[in-house]
């Protein structure tokens, strides 16, 4: 029994030991860590496309201590017009060397088809509003469970839907076997960046009777906030067409019309089409 009651007083006294040596190896660790110092360093837009916009944001994180401290997980939530959109985390295995400054970068890229498939409201608009809700935190227990927070905003242009001005549909050459038509249309992008060629589909009409149908895709680019004129010709053989309408070798000029279609590779612009009807005179032999 007295065996037993000295091993339980040498129990509880390596107990209380621990205890304070536990407690004061927390207090020597807390009064030794130095806090880091976190700031938002800057948050833009960098890249914007037919197809997504790409913000990157950037987190500065000193260490001042004399030892290594581990990088910080920097969750972020963006949200569209107060909407919360989609979310992320950003980590890194490494660590921030001491006395050592790094810059931290969360790139979120805003796909346009997700933005529009998600609110449809948006199509037509301009541009919308932003912000991302950084939140930084430490794996480093003496820190608790605080976090480093950051929203920062602003706004995102959305693609803008071309017009087409200046059409133009007349005849360039003729003889006395066929004739070279000339067709042009202005195209204005008004966007910060380029579209891709539009895919253009025709029917040409004589004497209001489809004769020649064909789907074509430009060649040209059409340039950031600038007009660009796309243009194409049509070869109409005299052979051809009094083959398929045999009443016209009496006439000295037809009726014609051209129905044009122009589209673009555009999944923000959901399939829109841009349609043209352009009528005009075919002399005849």
């Amino acid at each position: 029994m007295k065996n037993f009651s000295g091993y339980l007083k040498s129990l509880t006294a390596a107990a209380v030991l621990f205890i304070i040596f536990t407690f004061s190896a927390c207090k020597t660790v807390q009064s030794v860590l130095q806090e880091p110092i976190i700031s938002l360093h800057s948050a833009e837009l960098v890249k914007v496309n037919f197809s997504c916009a790409q913000l990157l944001c950037k987190v500065q994180v000193e260490n001042p201590n004399i030892f290594d401290i581990p990088f910080p997980e920097v969750g972020w939530e963006i949200f569209v017009n107060a909407n919360s959109f989609i979310n992320g985390v950003v980590k890194n295995d490494r660590h921030i060397k001491a006395r050592d400054t790094v810059i931290i970068e969360i790139p979120v890229n805003l796909e346009y088809i997700d933005l529009l498939n998600t609110f449809s409201s948006l199509f037509g608009k301009s541009q919308i509003d932003y912000k991302i809700a950084l939140a930084a935190k430490f794996a480093i227990p003496v820190l608790g469970d605080k976090v480093w927070r950051y929203e920062p905003s602003g706004t995102v242009p959305l693609p803008q839907i071309p017009k087409l001005s200046a059409p133009v549909f007349r005849v360039e050459k003729a003889n006395s076997s066929m004739v070279e038509l000339f067709v042009s249309v202005n195209i204005e992008n008004p966007n910060a960046f380029e579209l891709p060629p539009p895919r253009i589909s025709f029917n040409y009409k004589v004497n209001d009777t489809s004769f020649i149908q064909n789907t074509i895709t430009s060649r040209t680019p059409i340039a950031a906030s600038s007009v660009t004129p796309v243009v194409f010709g049509l070869i109409v053989y005299y052979t051809d067409i009094f083959r398929v309408l045999p009443s016209l070798r009496m006439l000295k000029d037809v009726p014609t019309t051209l129905d044009m279609s122009l589209s673009f590779a555009v999944p923000f612009f959901r399939g829109e089409t841009f349609r043209l009807q352009l009528p005009g005179s075919l002399p005849l032999p």
